[in-house]
């Protein structure tokens, strides 16, 4: 494995033309038959306080609480942002989003609850979101 790993090239094809070699010095192989693997091992030591959800290098994170309950999900947000840092990665706050489902009769909950930050930057509140191509409202 380590072999297959390092000293890579890649490069570029966009319709017959190649861009030039280029050598990276970390993360995982796109387009290769290992990547979504490579993609697991890269990322199974990442841990948050609410449970994640891990497919390839899309991560989801839950929380369930009732009206009354302090949200813990801005922690775990950090604590993933710190882990991508560490592991020379980026997260992708405008890509980043949050849904609130709720069985409230009022509608008054969206305004008890904070917006969620990664990196300083709000990530937006939206009514539904796409997930692994199956839109959640």
């Amino acid at each position: 494995m380590a072999t297959f790993l390092l000293d890579r090239a890649q490069r570029v094809k966009i319709g017959n033309e190649y861009s030039h070699y280029s050598h990276p010095n970390g993360g995982v192989l796109q387009g290769t038959l290992s990547e979504p693997k490579c993609v697991l091992v890269y990322i199974n030591d990442l841990r948050t306080t609410v449970p994640l959800y891990k497919y390839v290098d899309d991560s989801t994170l839950f929380e369930i609480c009732d009206r009354t309950d302090v949200s813990v999900i801005q922690e775990s947000v950090d604590i993933a942002a710190r882990w991508t840092e560490q592991n020379d990665m980026k997260s992708n706050s405008e890509k980043s989003k949050e849904i609130i489902i709720s069985f409230a009769q009022d509608g008054n909950f969206r305004s008890t609850i904070a917006n969620i930050k990664i990196d300083g930057r709000d990530i937006a509140q939206v009514c539904h979101a796409k997930l692994l191509g199956v839109t959640i409202s």
